[in-house]
């Protein structure tokens, strides 16, 4: 009896220490933080400084070179950068803008997390995610192509010709009755394009406003809308 009375009474006084070690304490709080790096104290000789909780920020902010203050220790420790790898011939690209893969010229980049270790390596995230690339949507009769010089065809291919979508005559000439070189012609008035085939696509000056356009010709549009 008293050797297992011994032995529980160790057995809480173990506990107890075990417990006071991995508490957070007002007393040890600042300390907890520096150990962490996630502390509110600005640097020595930093006097202007960005202040936000948004991570996507900072992350932008760090890639620019400003010195970023953290919130209640709300800080990213490093930032992130991103490339796009083809998931068809595997290779990669640091060109955002892609949208076809130079390699393999398929429409099958990804952006993947990257880090860069500190002997140069750099090694890639992957997401478990199984719906990154899930070709869910993707799968769809395409339509006949069309020619002419107001076709709207899907983009397959990164060299792929497009029409200019230009306006046509009437809607480039522009009638200014205050012009001083004006000359009267055979109205004084201004005259609208509402004829032509540019006027029925919708096509506008882009000094005066784009114009409403598809991009995509397989985009599902509503039906049945309720006008007021």
């Amino acid at each position: 009896e008293t050797t297992e009375d011994g032995a529980s009474a160790e057995e809480e006084e173990d506990e107890e220490e075990s417990d006071d070690e991995g508490w957070i304490t007002p007393s040890n709080l600042k300390q907890v933080q520096q150990d962490t790096g996630c502390c509110d104290t600005a640097p020595d000789g930093i006097q202007v400084g960005c202040v936000t909780t948004d991570f996507a920020m900072q992350n932008v902010l760090l890639q620019m070179g400003l010195h970023v203050l953290a919130v209640n220790g709300m800080l990213i420790r490093q930032a992130r950068s991103y490339i796009l790898r083809c998931h068809g011939c595997f290779k990669t690209t640091s060109d955002m803008t892609k949208v076809f893969c130079p390699h393999c010229g398929n429409k099958t980049l990804k952006k993947v997390a990257v880090s860069v270790s500190d002997d140069g390596s750099l090694h890639m995230h992957f997401s478990r995610n199984p719906k990154v690339l899930n070709p869910r949507g993707l799968r769809y009769p395409l339509p006949a192509p069309k020619g002419g010089k107001h076709a709207n065809n899907p983009h397959l291919v990164e060299d792929q010709p497009f029409p200019q979508q230009r306006l046509s005559r009437k809607a480039r000439q522009k009638t200014n009755v205050f012009d001083p070189d004006y000359m009267a012609g055979v109205s004084p008035f201004a005259e609208n394009d509402i004829y032509s085939r540019a006027a029925n696509l919708q096509i506008r000056d882009a000094a005066l406003g784009a114009g409403r356009r598809r991009l995509n010709p397989n985009a599902v549009t509503k039906k049945f809308v309720k006008r007021r």
